[in-house]
């Protein structure tokens, strides 16, 4: 918790913050130094940092979308659908601040959360201020990946022009 408080992410203090936010911080957060020990090489993998902007290898299979919020929940189903069927047990969501590393950051000051995979939609979308504001407000850029590697999106919650990359892309049949 010290980590979150420690972000000041604006209107996000502790004065602010009520039980269910202070609980869903409590199971769902991640803090820097959790981030760059277990999840900063498989980000790195997957989406290759530069400067102000990244990039998806190429020999990643990798899909555009029309963007906006991070999941629909039918999107959602589908993500733990294959991320299951893939062997993985969780996922991160980390906000896109414009860092240039996935092992040093300039600014604390994002989201960051590790979920099981069997969390359902209404805890992780429905459940506090905190998670309506990340979920269903597309106003920021997200990096979502699987604890493997094989799920994953850049969501671009751009106004103008949002847009995802989605991968591996889901196959009819």
């Amino acid at each position: 918790m010290i980590d979150f408080h420690l972000s000041i992410i604006e209107n996000y203090g502790s004065d602010v913050l009520d039980d269910p936010n202070m609980e869903y911080l409590r199971k769902y957060w991640i803090n820097i130094s959790q981030l760059k020990a277990d999840w900063a090489e498989l980000l790195d993998q997957k989406f290759v940092l530069g400067q102000d902007c990244f990039a998806v290898p190429t020999r990643c299979d990798a899909e555009s979308r029309l963007g906006g919020a991070i999941f629909a929940e039918e999107e959602f189903s589908e993500f733990k659908r294959m991320s299951t069927d893939m062997g993985a047990k969780s996922f991160a969501i980390v906000e896109y601040i414009g860092q240039d590393q996935w092992n040093e950051f300039e600014s604390i000051s994002f989201f960051r959360f590790v979920f099981p995979l069997d969390i359902t939609w209404a805890e992780m979308v429905c459940s506090c201020s905190i998670a309506y504001d990340v979920f269903e407000r597309p106003i920021r850029t997200y990096f979502v990946l699987s604890d493997n590697g094989c799920v994953g999106k850049y969501v671009d919650s751009d106004a103008l022009h949002p847009y995802e990359l989605c991968f591996p892309v889901a196959r009819e049949g």
